[in-house]
């Protein structure tokens, strides 16, 4: 079995500039491989730390994954490390030179002498192409130990790690591994649901809280065992299930919209536009989505055809605002639907209603939904996004 340890290269992960999702998606990526992930670690931007940190890496595990340090400046150092465990000199590899200046040249620029460390290697290192930016990655391959340069941006490393991974000799997983994507229900109300069916042996079922509701994942290593396992789980939890493996919920919205022919228009005021963002993301969503309005104030709302009367009667975190955004959403743009949230992201409470309270409401050619929720307080980031969820879980259970 593979031993695998994952580096998050940068000083700004340690400090929380940027949080680190590029060592667990990696790691993730490794499940479909007979493989242990035995550390995951994020060093700064220190030659001799990182120099340590790889190689002590390579004494315990097969396969070495660095992610970031590969640009063009001062800080970005993890060839130099890698050159150094290594006992080997950068070379200046001509072809990744003109690579560079290329992606320079087609839009009109003249390459940076800074970009020009981004076509230095090792002798014993294979370059990875980067058709997304400027820094190609590295494999270096030497006796049963590999060790693996990827850029930080994940737009760039995901389709160069994706090619390399066949290619790293390690033996894939016969591993079953359903997910269920649910919506509106808690864990606890799950398990019940499931009963007898939730097994924690092999196969087994698990449950994973995310923004866009609760994913259950059956899997096991007995892949017969599994999948009839999960065919028990899919019929039990049917009417809960938006989608499966990689579907997304927006993306599911699009596609239902899109069959029937129908669209939608949004009216946003916590969410801040969030959920026309979400819809806009899916590819092919112009055929659906026909826009979005962010009436944040309760001026703005007035100016869009709110009834002033009725926000100062009822106040804008309330189910009449809500269904109001809703119906004006889709009669300015002449929607099939109209979709709109209203609540309170914090810190303080609006109109007498506690952080966490957000109402969305769905305008409908049959009338108005609406739907009061009650999340959790945590930061205004995290109930803005469950509340754009919501919003776009009310489209799909009531469509």
């Amino acid at each position: 079995m593979h031993r695998v340890e994952i580096i998050g290269v940068g000083s700004e992960l340690l400090w929380g500039y940027t949080l680190d999702t590029n060592t667990a998606e990696i790691a993730q990526s490794l499940r479909r491989y007979v493989v242990r992930v035995v550390q995951s670690l994020r060093v700064a931007d220190e030659l001799d730390a990182l120099t340590q940190a790889v190689r002590e890496a390579l004494a315990r595990a097969e396969l070495v994954v660095l992610t970031g340090g590969l640009g063009p400046t001062p800080d970005d150092i993890t060839r130099e490390a890698v050159a150094r465990v290594f006992s080997s000199r950068l070379e200046l590899d001509k072809g990744a030179l003109s690579t560079i200046e290329s992606f320079f040249e087609t839009r009109g620029l003249t390459m940076p002498e800074a970009n020009r460390k981004q076509a230095m290697r090792i002798p014993a290192a294979e370059l990875l192409p980067n058709p997304r930016g400027t820094a190609p990655g590295w494999w270096v391959h030497q006796g049963s130990r590999s060790v693996v340069l990827l850029p930080g941006p994940p737009d760039e490393w995901r389709p160069m790690w994706t090619k390399l991974l066949p290619e790293l000799g390690m033996e894939p997983l016969s591993r079953f591994e359903r997910i269920f994507k649910t919506f509106g229900t808690g864990e606890s109300q799950l398990v019940e649901r499931l009963g007898p069916l939730f097994v924690r042996d092999d196969p087994e079922v698990g449950m994973y809280a995310k923004p866009h509701g609760v994913e259950v994942v059956v899997s096991g290593t007995d892949p017969a065992s599994a999948a009839e396992l999960a065919e028990r789980v899919a019929e039990a939890l049917s009417p809960l299930v938006w989608g499966e493996a990689q579907d997304t919920l927006p993306g599911v919205v699009v596609r239902r919209l899109r069959e029937r022919g129908h669209t939608i228009a949004t009216m946003e005021s916590l969410t801040g536009g969030l959920i026309c963002s979400l819809l806009t993301d899916v590819p092919g969503a112009s055929k659906a989505v026909l826009g979005g309005v962010v009436s944040y104030t309760l001026g703005a709302k007035s100016r869009f055809g709110v009834d002033m009367e009725r926000l100062s009667q009822y106040g804008a975190v309330s189910v009449e605002t809500a269904v109001a955004m809703a119906e004006i959403a889709r009669e300015i743009l002449g929607a099939d639907y109209g979709l709109s949230t209203t609540g309170v992201a914090g810190p303080d409470q609006l109109d007498g209603e506690p952080i966490g309270t957000v109402f969305t409401a769905l305008s409908t050619p049959g009338g108005p939904l609406v739907k009061r929720w009650h999340f959790a307080p945590g930061s205004r980031e995290v109930v803005k996004r469950r509340s754009a969820y919501a919003a776009l879980g009310l489209y799909w259970r009531h469509t």
